[in-house]
């Protein structure tokens, strides 16, 4: 046996830091003593610590891959009685020498990943309390010293904290979880859970710790259906504009681009009227709104079909509006909260620790992909559960609710995707209020932001890079937005917008899944010209890339509004194969160097210019490369280029 603080010092020798599990894990509301036996090695790359404390035993599983670790911990009750367990936070962390910077990102709607620097003599609590992983703050907190950098994330979608703590004269802690608030989960007799995951990574930078996080998670993410390239209708049209004919009409045209999906968003349910709110009928997926859609959505599928595109379709699975039937139908599904008032609060969502919740959600969406053979669910999820339901009919406690919902929402996804392995389930939530490593291991992808103007999606991209991979990234070209919005007015059917502009718009969202929102059947000719060029490009090269690769930027974060970086960079890699993306944002003046990583000094490489009507090769050595930077197109404010390995 040996005490926490060694408990797993010799198995991680080689990081710079020791880590301890448990160290506030509470049992009936008295932090025990763990006793640890040593390391066990699984034989899969793996290992295994157990840890007693009373009739508690916690097995933790670490998995290491390169320059990380991902620690996922399980408590069983091994005695006869049933405890109560608080302060769920399971691993800590400690570095021996001071801290000399400490990184985050805050996040809310229109403004995720809005870096933040933190003092690092100072304690620093890190945390969301809204019910949603990224709506408030990003689950992501870096710490750098005179050695290198240190990166930590738990696999959570609702509510976490980072505690960061300067450990005088010399010293630093990280400890990470669950948000302790309100929060109490009862072990029965024999019973067995699963805490979230916490990965840790490390490098000699935060940028190279980071790519080190995205390796690991690409270990743990769903292989998934091939990264389909999408149309959406949401921004041009909204629910009040689209129609069968309307959508129908865009879907030919996308699938004269290549695009591959076209995905019908918010609006085609609920009561048949040209008028109708689709906010206030979220849940009702049973109806259909006829006025909009008056033969239905499988002879819309089908139709859509027929122009040589897949059918996706939106649904917000969880959500209930305040005037949709379900709600009447149902109430013993709905998530309520007895923690103001008199009455129990509607919180607007279907409670998935609920069995009966999890089968009328998982029936629901499974009838919608066999109506229409969906090869695409965006699953949204547009409100803050807070400390979660508190109802004791629902199979949880108080306390629990929250937990119970986001472990039962895992489920479902894990069900559905078993069950229809060729449909793209996409993640969104008010735009990226719900993005962490936790949900990324039961989705194909997750949406960046709704905003998407290409000075604001150049800065999430630059965040989200630090902790996804590219692969599960969705943003889209600039949209067309229909409402206001003082950055995102674009108009691709007039003449203000010049093909160099439109060209710089694509090929910023050509680093990641791709997808577009539109009036396709407005866009200026040319415009489509080249946006079908863009597409095979993306297709061609750049998509087989994504595959296996991992997005780093090159350089500092761009901000909105004209700051930050005005000159943001981006190398996507896999194995021997790169593509460097290169911007100039206002008020920028002329290029300066762009230096790609990792290429071999004594190897050749083919600089191929993806750019249209510019498209060359030509053969560099990999020391002029790494010392002089990639020879970037004067006229443009935009490039990309493909190197290979010969």
């Amino acid at each position: 046996m040996t005490s926490n603080h060694d408990a797993l010092e010799e198995q991680v020798q080689k990081v710079p830091f020791k880590i301890s599990y448990l160290r506030r894990v509470e049992v009936d509301g008295a932090r025990p003593e763990w006793v640890h036996d040593e390391p066990v090695d699984n034989g899969d790359g793996s290992s295994k610590v157990t840890s007693i404390a009373g009739q508690v035993v916690a097995t933790t599983r670490v998995e290491r891959s390169g320059q990380a670790l991902t620690a996922t911990t399980s408590l069983t009750n091994r005695g006869d009685q049933g405890v109560s367990l608080s302060c769920l936070q399971p691993l800590s962390l400690e570095l021996s020498e001071s801290v000399d910077a400490v990184h985050g990102f805050s996040s809310s709607w229109g403004l995720e990943y809005e870096p933040m620097e933190f003092d690092p003599e100072t304690e620093l609590v890190l945390a969301v309390l809204s019910g949603r992983s990224s709506q408030g703050a990003d689950p992501w907190l870096a710490v750098e010293s005179e050695t290198g950098s240190v990166v930590v994330s738990p696999h959570w979608s609702g509510n976490w904290q980072i505690l960061s703590t300067p450990l005088p004269p010399h010293g630093h802690r990280l400890t990470v979880g669950l948000h302790p608030d309100d929060l109490s989960l009862r072990l029965s007799a024999g019973e067995t859970i699963e805490l979230p995951a916490v990965s840790v990574s490390w490098g000699d930078s935060t940028a190279e710790a980071s790519a080190e996080l995205v390796r690991e998670a690409l270990t743990r993410v769903p292989a998934g259906p091939p990264l389909l390239t999408e149309w959406n209708h949401w921004w041009p049209y909204e629910d009040q504009e689209i129609t069968e004919d309307v959508f129908l009409d865009n879907a030919g045209r996308a699938a004269e681009l290549g695009l591959e999906v076209a995905v019908l968003d918010a609006g085609w349910f609920g009561d048949s009227a040209v008028d109708s709110n689709w906010v206030e009928q979220r849940g009702d997926w049973h109806l259909v709104n006829l006025a909009r859609f008056p033969h239905g959505l499988t002879w819309l599928a089908d139709e859509t079909r027929r122009r040589g595109i897949d059918f996706g379709i939106w649904i917000e699975a969880e959500a209930v509006g305040v005037k949709a039937e379900l709600r009447r139908l149902h109430p013993e599904l709905m998530a309520t909260s007895s923690a103001v008032g008199s009455e129990p609060a509607f919180l607007g969502y279907v409670c998935l620790g609920s069995p009966a919740a999890r089968d009328f959600v998982t029936d629901t969406v499974r009838r919608l992909i066999t109506s229409t053979r969906a090869r695409w669910i965006k699953w949204d999820f547009n409100l803050d559960p807070g400390l979660g339901c508190d109802r004791d009919d629902h199979g949880h406690l108080p306390g629990e609710g929250l937990v119970r919902h986001y472990e039962g929402l895992y489920r479902v996804f894990d069900m559905l995707k078993a069950e229809f392995p060729d449909t793209v389930f996409e993640a969104c939530s008010s735009g990226g209020l719900r993005i962490d490593l936790g949900l990324a291991e039961h989705v194909d992808c997750l949406f960046l932001s709704d905003p998407d103007w290409t000075e604001h999606h150049l800065a999430c991209l630059w965040g989200a890079a630090r902790l996804l991979p590219p692969r599960q990234i969705l943003h889209w070209v600039q949209s067309e937005w229909r409402g206001e919005h003082r950055f995102q007015k674009v108009d691709y059917s007039g003449s203000l917008i010049s093909a160099e502009q439109f060209d710089a718009k694509v090929q910023a969202a050509m680093l990641h899944r791709f997808g577009i929102a539109a009036r396709l059947t407005e866009m200026r000719p040319d415009l489509l010209d080249r946006l079908a060029q863009h597409v095979r490009a993306y297709q061609d090269v750049i998509r087989p890339i994504l595959e296996r690769g991992v997005l780093v930027p090159l350089g500092a974060q761009p901000l909105r509004e004209e700051k930050g970086h005005r000159l943001p960079a981006f190398q996507l890699t896999s194995g021997d194969e790169h593509v460097v993306a290169a911007f100039r944002l206002p008020p920028a003046g002329g290029w300066e160097p762009v230096r790609p990583l990792g290429l071999d000094p004594s190897g050749t490489y083919r600089v191929t210019v993806l750019d249209l009507g510019a498209s060359t090769a030509s053969d560099c050595d990999g020391a002029t490369l790494l010392a002089d930077g990639i020879p970037l197109p004067a006229d443009r404010t935009s490039t990309l280029v493909h190197l290979t390995a010969l």
